[in-house]
Formats: structure tokens, C-alpha cells, sequence
């Protein structure tokens, strides 16, 4: 089982290029069909595996009993909600910061050495996932990032300067190339750590934009995750799935509740800030897993 998140990874980029090949008219610029098809992936692991963001509180000592629950759940619903109305009047700025956020978020969670990680893999990781859609894809990446309010003309601007991180992504590659053959004692470790690079490069450029990213997130991401806090927590597999069921349930029919009020009149400013508040959501799990559990 070891590295079961790279290997999972690695196997839903070989399923999905048959896929995307064979049945281009159905996934190419659907972005329906892509969410259909990944919509049990995105549901677990992806979005369950923010669902035991309470646990780790527990177990890292922030909560202790009942009035420190009842704080951070406030804190922990407050930081979304004042995030996503900052975002409707301010959605350029905020729209930066959740970049930049998601970038480190990204970054810190997917370094395998947790206890060892280097800002320069940190900033490799994160700058993948943000970057290269803009680089190789930047027509579909803008229209899909102008579901975040932000207008395309902000855009083009901002592809601008994602231009140069690409280039300051090539050389942070090569000074980590040079830095791990040097110094790293694990030769094994850099060798995973690189085969993980070449495997996430490959999957930002062949694959569109929304598809690279749900792979990326549910099969590497979030897998990761939940298996760092299956240890971490002292958990079997069933007792995992099982502690992320209420959560994960509790997100789906509130969601779905919102889809029945909503689906009479759903129009593209309703999926926006649908899409705003998803993004929103994750902060709080931004925040806890970065920057106080570790």
C-alpha cells in the first residue's frame, strides 16, 4: 500500500486518456459531463477529505471540550462566510489571495516528507496546480476561473504574469534537482518526489483544465490526505470512511437543498456564487491544516 496516492494518481491518468480520446465530443469543453464524471470522486475522496477537520482539532489539542468546540466551530463557519462576501465586493483582490492560499495549501499538503519538506518543493507543488492550466490551456482556464466573478479581461492580465511563474517554475525544479542529488541522503525519496513532478506536469498539459484539476485533487490531493490523517489518527480504513460519512453528508444535502430553492431559476450569476462559496468553504481547511496543525 505504500505511496497508494501516487499510484492511484498514475492510474487515473492512464484511464483517462483512452476516455478523453474516445469520447472527446462528449467531455471537450463540457464542463457538465467532466463534473458527471468525476462526480463520485469529487464527493470521496475530495470532499471528504476536509471532514475531519474537527478531529484534527481534537487531536492537536485546539479543542478540549465543549466551549472550545463551540468556539471553533464559530471561528471555523465565520472565516467562510466573511471570506465569501469580502470575495462579492472585492473579487479581484480575494480572488488573488485564494490563489496565493491555495498555492501554499497545495504546496505544504502534498510534500511527502511532511517533517522534512523544503519551501522550494512547497512552491513547486503549489505553482503546478495553479499555473500550468494558464500556460497550456489559457483560453479554457479563463473561462472556467470567470465563474469566480472575476472578468476576463482581469484575466489576460493576470495569464501575463502566470507566464513569468511558469519560467520561475522551471527554475525551482532545477535548483531542487541540483539541491536533492547534492544533499539529499534518500535518493529513493528524490526519485518519487521528481516521478510525482513529470506525472503532474504531464496531467496539467494533456488534459483540460477542469479534468486535470479533478484528478489531481481527488486521486493525489485529497487521497493524501486522508491517509496522512488515517496515521496520524491512529485509524483502520473502514473507521476512516465511516468518521468522514457525517460531514460529507451533512455538506451534500445542504448543497442540495440550496439546488432545490435554486432550480427554477438557475442563471450564471447563481453559479457563480455557488462556485464562490465552495471555494470560500475551503479556507477554514486551509487555515487549520497549514498553518495550526503543523
Amino acid at each position: 500500500m505504500k505511496q497508494l496516492d501516487t499510484k492511484l494518481f498514475l492510474f487515473s491518468i492512464f484511464l483517462m486518456i483512452p476516455i478523453t480520446l474516445f469520447f472527446e465530443e462528449l467531455f471537450s469543453g463540457n464542463y457538465l459531463n467532466q463534473v458527471l464524471l468525476f462526480s463520485l470522486p469529487i464527493l470521496w475522496p475530495g470532499l471528504a477529505h476536509g471532514s475531519l477537520d474537527l478531529d484534527i482539532a481534537k487531536h492537536k489539542g485546539i479543542i478540549n471540550n465543549n466551549f472550545e468546540m463551540l468556539l471553533f466551530l464559530l471561528i471555523y463557519i465565520s472565516v467562510p462566510i466573511i471570506f465569501f462576501f469580502s470575495w462579492i465586493n472585492y473579487p479581484h483582490v480575494l480572488f488573488i489571495i485564494f490563489l496565493a492560499l491555495s498555492i501554499l495549501h497545495f504546496g505544504i499538503s502534498d510534500c511527502i516528507e511532511k517533517s522534512k519538506f523544503s519551501f522550494i518543493e512547497v512552491l513547486i507543488r503549489g505553482i503546478f496546480v495553479i499555473s500550468l492550466p494558464f500556460k497550456f490551456h489559457l483560453e479554457e482556464s479563463i473561462e472556467i476561473f470567470s465563474f469566480f466573478f472575476v472578468d476576463s479581461f482581469f484575466l489576460i492580465e493576470v495569464s501575463k504574469y502566470f507566464n513569468y511563474l511558469y519560467f520561475f517554475l522551471i527554475l525551482l525544479i532545477f535548483v531542487w534537482l541540483l539541491k536533492s542529488w547534492l544533499m539529499y541522503q534518500n535518493k529513493s525519496q528524490v526519485y518519487l518526489v521528481l516521478s510525482e513532478f513529470i506525472l503532474l506536469f504531464f496531467c496539467f498539459w494533456f488534459f483540460e483544465p477542469l479534468l486535470s484539476f479533478f484528478m489531481y485533487f481527488c486521486f493525489l490531493h485529497s487521497t493524501r490526505h486522508l491517509l496522512d490523517e488515517k496515521n496520524n489518527l491512529d485509524l483502520k480504513f473502514g473507521e476512516l470512511f465511516f468518521k468522514t460519512l457525517p460531514m460529507t453528508v451533512i455538506t451534500i444535502l445542504f448543497f442540495t437543498l440550496i439546488y432545490y430553492f435554486m432550480k427554477n431559476d438557475i442563471n450564471l450569476l447563481q453559479i457563480n456564487y455557488i462556485v464562490v462559496g465552495l471555494s470560500s468553504l475551503t479556507v477554514s481547511h486551509i487555515l487549520l491544516v497549514n498553518f495550526l496543525k503543523n
